[in-house]
């Protein structure tokens, strides 16, 4: 994949290619319009984009810092021109780019199955040659609008006035179409545009964000787009995307300015209370359906809407041609211009028995006769379910695959109920709040006595651990920071806890110098304080974990130092009530995971290949099925549940009840403690619905997204 960059170093600057030109059009909300902070070096976009430099970086400074980002993208993306030093494009080196020299040097191999991360020679020499942190800036409230021109159209080649100027078919008429002037046999020279009819005006199309109402009188008097607001055709939009916040569509003023537009412009307004909730994720959604069947509270079909919070059609002063954005919607712009929608799937409808949904389980007849042995199976059990520490403490599998997303399992995270106390979550990968979303609802599902919403579960979420700096165990956990911290403003003793890496604290400063999302609230401890072999009785002296042990009634954390990449970790939380939760990470078989945990509750370990692959878990230093459950027997574990399986090896393991208490973890997946004894006993549908030669399986073997 080749990628080309570009910023906006100041308002009014275009970007032109061959295809396209972009105009940016920067808003910001009312509250600037009466200071001078719209015109100050805190908000004007001086490099493109809402990281802002600090005074003391110069011209020179500035340019440095854009080479560098775009080195490094072309370091990410674009393999085959990698040049043999990445720091070659610039002779005279900067002080960013002295940064920059360290940065490239980093060692960052994983570790083998033998060796610790907390080596002191190999911690020391990472502590030096880390990079400085990035410069200092302060999130910017502008927002970006963009005006958007393709290429002008060719008028239609006239094939009958190139034979009558004595041109025959060929390349000569090709090179006409291409705007080239040719010599005719008869010697004459013949320019395109005898042979080519009027060209027309490029497509004009803008995408408009506007966050809140605050926004709406900016972009009221932007002149940049009062030009477009005219009754010249060539000038006018043909689609306008809105992506706004709530009540900005309700607003007269901006009702007004829509309408400023010719009456041919389409607008399509993106915003979740006009939009239906649909399921997006098809495939992932007939999965979870089909297996609600063997038991529909652990594994519940994910939220969707198909009837908007709010209609469209009430709203009688917009404009005529607006509708609401849909997923794959498409503007068409050639042989006319109008909205797609040949690729919007139907409706996800479980509820309806004509829908796909219902007609998907068609066909499964063998499959559905296996439940029900399993359901009796599940009954004659119950005695299984006698009284264990933590009964009703449930896990929540929000991702269980590794790497990258798929098409039936997002990347690592995995929720922690602890009822009337709150919530833990152990990683947050990319895509980990629309996972909450869909397990959640807007509105809550019933849980124990009560309802669980997604804003209930984030907005008690207490303690989030991350395990290491790999993207799939990470990338998720500013959204969730972000509405976390949108729900407790105001909140001046609000506070949640963060267990990471030292680099994952140095990530989430500089983040916040772009975003705010509430950094100063947040209580941080290293993973490496923590570690179990450092312990001398109580861990509690940092205030951090105070919160957790007064709100939580978590009595221990300890850390392990995990078989994987460098500053890798597992974790230990025991509970005042006397159950106890480890969670491996990423790692290779660890005795010291094996100690820390020993007689817990739930292990939670991953599971990443299949046991004929033991040479690829050794070479990525991750485990196989076999070594996870190998762990948990050591453990003495009253349950282990696998996780983090490979996105290319969709089997269901093998297991007998010599295994105990071993659950298979699916995405959105929701479980007791006290019904773990459950999940071995639905292996046996598992096998079916999976079984070689099923559409499921067939569909797997292909799931990347």
């Amino acid at each position: 994949m080749s990628v080309k960059t570009h910023e906006f170093q100041k308002e009014g600057m275009e970007f032109t290619d061959d295809n396209l030109t972009v105009l940016p059009v920067f808003l910001y909300p009312e509250e600037l319009k009466n200071t001078d902070s719209t015109s100050s070096s805190a908000q004007k976009p001086e490099t493109g984009t809402k990281r802002e430099r600090d005074s003391d970086l110069q011209s020179d400074e500035i340019d440095s810092a854009l080479k560098y980002k775009k080195e490094i993208l072309s370091l990410m993306f674009n393999q085959s021109q990698r040049s043999d030093d990445p720091r070659s494009f610039s002779k005279k080196k900067s002080r960013i780019d002295e940064d920059i020299d360290i940065a490239m040097h980093i060692p960052d191999e994983p570790q083998s199955a033998g060796s610790s991360n907390n080596d002191d020679s190999v911690r020391d020499r990472r502590r030096e040659l880390f990079p400085k942190r990035l410069p200092k800036s302060q999130p910017s409230l502008a927002s970006i609008a963009y005006i958007c021109k393709g290429p002008d159209y060719k008028g239609k080649f006239d094939p009958l006035a190139a034979k009558a100027l004595g041109l025959s078919p060929g390349r000569q008429y090709s090179e006409l179409v291409k705007g080239n002037s040719v010599v005719a046999p008869n010697g004459t020279t013949v320019h395109p545009h005898q042979v080519l009819g009027p060209s027309r005006p490029g497509l004009i199309f803008m995408i408009v964000d506007i966050p809140s109402i605050s926004y709406i009188s900016s972009v009221c008097d932007s002149p940049e787009f009062a030009i477009y607001q005219t009754s010249n055709k060539e000038l006018q939009p043909r689609v306008i995307v809105h992506m706004i916040g709530n009540d900005v569509l309700e607003d007269q003023r901006y009702q007004e300015w829509m309408k400023k537009f010719g009456p041919e412009t389409e607008h399509v307004i993106a915003n979740e209370q006009y939009g239906p909730q649909r399921v997006i994720y098809h495939s992932s959604a007939l999965s979870q359906l089909k297996l609600s069947k063997i038991d529909e509270k652990i594994f519940r079909v994910p939220y969707y809407s198909n009837i908007p919070a709010k209609d469209i059609k009430s709203l009688s002063s917009i404009p005529k041609k607006t509708s609401f954005a849909v997923p794959m919607m498409m503007y068409q712009t050639e042989p006319s211009f109008k909205i797609d929608t040949s690729q919007i799937d139907p409706p996800f409808d479980h509820n309806n028995p004509d829908s796909e949904a219902v007609k998907s389980l068609n066909g499964l007849n063998d499959y559905l006769n296996v439940v029900k042995e399993v359901k009796r199976d599940v009954i004659s059990s119950q005695s299984e379910a006698k009284h264990i520490p933590g009964r009703d403490i449930s896990v929540t599998t929000l991702g269980t695959g590794s790497t990258l997303p798929s098409k039936y399992r997002n990347v690592s995270a995995s929720l922690i109920t602890i009822p009337n106390n709150g919530f833990i979550l152990l990683d947050v990968g990319e895509g980990t709040f629309g996972s909450m979303l869909r397990h959640f609802g807007p509105y809550g599902h019933p849980h124990g006595d009560g309802q669980i919403s997604l804003e209930n579960c984030i907005s008690n979420l207490k303690c989030i651990f991350i395990s290491h700096m790999h993207a799939d165990h990470h990338l998720g956990i500013i959204r969730v920071l972000s509405k976390w911290n949108q729900l407790h403003l105001g909140e001046k003793n609000a506070a949640i806890s963060v267990l990471g890496p030292t680099r994952l604290w140095k990530w989430l400063q500089e983040y916040s110098d772009v975003e705010n999302f509430g950094i100063n609230k947040i209580k941080f401890v290293n993973n490496k304080d923590l570690l179990f072999s450092k312990q001398k009785g109580t861990n509690f002296g940092f205030d951090s974990l105070q919160y957790l042990k007064n709100d939580m009634g978590i009595s221990k954390v300890e850390t392990v130092a995990a078989i994987h990449c460098p500053n890798s970790f597992g974790i230990s939380l025991e509970h005042r009530d006397g159950w106890k939760i480890v969670y491996s990470g990423d790692t290779r078989p660890c005795d010291d995971l094996v100690r820390v945990g020993k007689d817990a509750t739930l292990l939670i370990h991953e599971a990443t290949f299949e046991n004929d692959l033991i040479e690829e878990a050794l070479n990525k230093l991750h485990s196989t099925t076999e070594e996870a459950v190998s762990i948990g027997k050591r453990m003495n574990a009253h349950a282990l549940l696998l996780t983090h399986f490979s996105q290319r090896y969709p089997k269901v393991p093998v297991f007998t009840d010599d295994h105990g208490i071993v659950g298979i973890s699916f995405d959105l997946m929701e479980v007791n403690i006290g019904e773990f004894y459950k999940l071995p006993k639905f292996v046996k549908a598992l096998k079916v619905l999976y079984s070689d030669g099923s559409e499921e399986a067939n569909e797997e073997s292909d799931n990347e997204i």
